[in-house]
């Protein structure tokens, strides 16, 4: 059997770039906001951040700006939406909704992309059936 295609990112680097996409809808994303959101030192957060810049998917300028490029909103679009889908998903098969986010967030990364298409269909299938 065919494994499925890994993004070339590794699961950590997916998570820097949805949790800098959810800040930044509240705002101007910190250092020290993605150090608490991620449960890292902010130090780590330097170092990672000037990672993804060097890879072309953060602008990052040392004590200040820290936003997505068009190919690290790309991928952050695509993790976040998964998360949501995922965690609605599990939620309506009677997860608690807390448990739900947190496995939605481990399973996000690991999924094919036609795995999740089959589930957002089937949610859309039951979501038009239901009263």
């Amino acid at each position: 059997m065919e494994r499925p295609p890994r993004s070339l990112l590794s699961s950590r680097a997916e998570d820097y770039l949805e949790a800098i996409y959810i800040l930044s809808q509240k705002g101007k994303p910190k250092v020290r906001e993605l150090a608490r959101r991620l449960c890292v030192s902010p130090s780590s957060v330097v170092e990672f951040l000037r990672r993804l810049s060097e890879q072309g998917y953060v602008i990052y300028k040392k004590g200040g700006e820290i936003r997505l490029t068009e190919k690290g909103l790309e991928v952050a679009r695509k993790i976040y939406n998964r998360h949501v889908v995922l965690t609605e998903f599990l939620t309506y098969i009677g997860v608690p909704r807390d448990i739900a986010e947190i496995d939605a967030c481990r399973i996000e990364h690991l999924l094919h992309d036609e795995t999740v298409e089959r589930i957002i269909e089937f949610m859309r299938r039951k979501m038009e059936s239901e009263p």
